[in-house]
């Protein structure tokens, strides 16, 4: 196992999660703005447009340069989670919007987890300073990680 091999696989994770939110939030901009004004965010309307664009450009940066994308995911990922938990905080219960209008369940402490979780593949990510060829090793130690949070998130989520 190498520690290039598992920061690349972790970038190239959280691509493919950045590239799923976006392409979501796109499919169907108008639901997306609704669940943004729904939040509360100011500007929602800019922000319908720049946000999937973002993580368009997060996509590219962490599949190219890993560890750039990986201090940009991690910045975003920051503002992302602290506006979460302001809204929580203000009692705001409207779906999270992070993956557009695919997503319909309530604002949760679970979406929080869920971003602490990507930060740290983020984080992860910063270990591959280029793209490389990962071993069997790396890929399978990785998703087998990203794997099991992602049951007990799914297992917490239904209770």
């Amino acid at each position: 196992m190498t520690t290039a091999g598992v920061g690349y696989c972790c970038a190239v994770i959280l691509a493919a999660t950045f590239a799923t939110a976006a392409i979501a939030k796109l499919r169907d901009l108008r639901a997306t703005l609704e669940q943004f004004t729904a939040l509360g965010l100011p500007r929602a309307e800019v922000f319908t447009r720049i946000v999937p664009l973002a993580e368009l450009a997060l996509v590219v940066l962490l599949l190219i340069v890993p560890a750039v994308g990986a201090i940009f995911a991690m910045i975003t990922l920051a503002f992302f989670t602290t506006f979460l938990v302001g809204r929580l905080r203000e009692g705001v219960t409207a779906p999270c919007a992070c993956f557009g209008a695919t997503v319909a369940l309530p604002l949760s402490r679970l979406d929080i987890a869920r971003n602490l979780g990507l930060f740290v593949l983020a984080a992860a990510a910063l270990l591959a300073d280029r793209p490389v060829r990962p071993t069997l090793a790396d890929l399978l130690t990785t998703v087998g990680v990203v794997a099991l949070v992602s049951i007990v998130l799914a297992t917490l989520r239904r209770r």
